[in-house]
């Protein structure tokens, strides 16, 4: 066993609580050992975890983090000297080729701001159809992402769903899912997400699952804009100008030195 103490931050965007960790001391073969271990109850507990320098942002199985980007961003703002009440900040991060523009608000508590972020556009949508059982055949929009798959279904949570959608990702090779079980009359979304390599994890709020809901909301629906009520929070997603943003609270909970034995 090797003990490792490493500069960390935690952070709360919307109840999808974060780790970043600086990436500088880490070697990059114990990402996955690092992140397992400190999303423990029994440790630092995340539901997710990213490794950070000064713009760019590693996610722990190299997928795409809408909540992770704008989680990063706020640290950003709340690092800055030079912040006030609102700037723009550029970042990459895995899963993304393109450079991510992040607009960070201040609030009344110096510790909490709303974070802004034009996302990635989607590659595809579209309805597959699953069969559950021999008799039941389910349809579900497909949002596809660089960095992750995204499953929109109007539907109560259920494992034999997961499962199914579980099968069909394996078939098609595709390395983070996730299954936004959402409602909408209430506007209300359950995220389940899966990253290869990490077992799956029942999200208090998604921003790419929220970008894909959004998305399956103007193309069957033809809404532009709709606030997100998920477990831990809410995300506000909307169409402006042929691009999708979602928005919304990110809290600096607390940062310091994490001591890991890997």
């Amino acid at each position: 066993m090797n003990l490792k103490q490493l500069k960390f931050v935690k952070i709360n965007p919307a109840g999808n609580i974060t780790l970043l960790y600086d990436i500088r001391n880490i070697n990059k073969d114990d990402i996955q050992k690092i992140s397992k271990i400190s999303m423990g109850n029994l440790n630092l507990y995340a539901e997710q975890v990213g490794f950070i320098n000064d713009t760019h942002l590693q996610m722990m199985g190299g997928e795409f983090c809408g909540n992770a980007c704008r989680s990063f961003a706020a640290y950003l703002a709340f690092c800055d000297i030079n912040f006030q009440r609102e700037k723009n900040y550029k970042i990459t991060c895995s899963g993304e080729d393109l450079e991510l523009n992040i607009d960070v608000r201040s609030s009344k508590i110096d510790n909490v701001f709303f974070s802004k972020i034009k996302m990635p556009k989607n590659i595809s949508i579209q309805t597959v159809k699953l069969e559950l059982q021999k008799s039941e055949i389910i349809e579900i929009c497909e949002v596809i992402f660089q960095g992750i798959v995204h499953f929109v279904i109007e539907l109560n949570t259920d494992k034999k769903v997961i499962n199914r959608i579980r099968d069909y990702c394996e078939k098609k090779k595709y390395s983070a899912f996730g299954v936004m079980f959402f409602n909408y009359k209430t506007m209300h979304m359950k995220p389940y997400v899966e990253v290869q390599g990490f077992n799956g994890v029942w999200e208090n709020s998604c921003g790419s699952g929220t970008t894909a809901v959004g998305y399956y909301l103007k193309k069957y629906k033809n809404i532009d804009f709709a606030k997100i009520i998920q477990p831990g929070g809410w995300l506000e997603v909307s169409h402006e100008n042929n691009e999708v943003f979602i928005d919304g609270p990110v809290e600096i909970v607390a940062e310091g030195t994490s001591y890991i034995n890997i």
